[in-house]
């Protein structure tokens, strides 16, 4: 889906926790099953691909960032991630897909009720 003049008014039709990672390719299989199953969690977080590029991740959404602007807003280069809390609200941010603490970040934001 097309990112137009609508800023990133496509974000806020999803319930729950979220995961934006941008992303210059398709992730590999391995990091894709890994969010698989974070998706498929107690506590799912559902992870949206942002890319300047049409990419075509069969099984994921994919928001195209055709100007850049979700990029410059949320300061992210290629790999950046963003896990949102439901309201929106930021809870972390990484350079790298890293999902220790991406789940340690969850947990915090539970406040510490996941027994992850």
């Amino acid at each position: 889906m097309p990112l137009g003049g609508l800023g990133d008014v496509a974000l806020l039709g999803h319930r729950g926790f979220q995961a934006l990672w941008f992303v210059d390719a398709p992730p590999s299989a391995d990091a894709l099953a890994k969010l698989q199953a974070l998706q498929q969690a107690a506590v799912p977080v559902h992870t949206l691909l942002v890319s300047r590029e049409a990419l075509e991740v069969p099984g994921w959404p994919v928001l195209q960032d055709v100007q850049g602007w979700m990029a410059q807003r949320y300061d992210a280069t290629p790999d950046t991630v963003y896990l949102l809390r439901p309201d929106q609200h930021v809870v972390a941010r990484w350079r790298t897909l890293d999902m220790a603490q991406l789940q340690a970040a969850l947990a915090r934001a539970l406040g510490g009720h996941m027994g992850l």
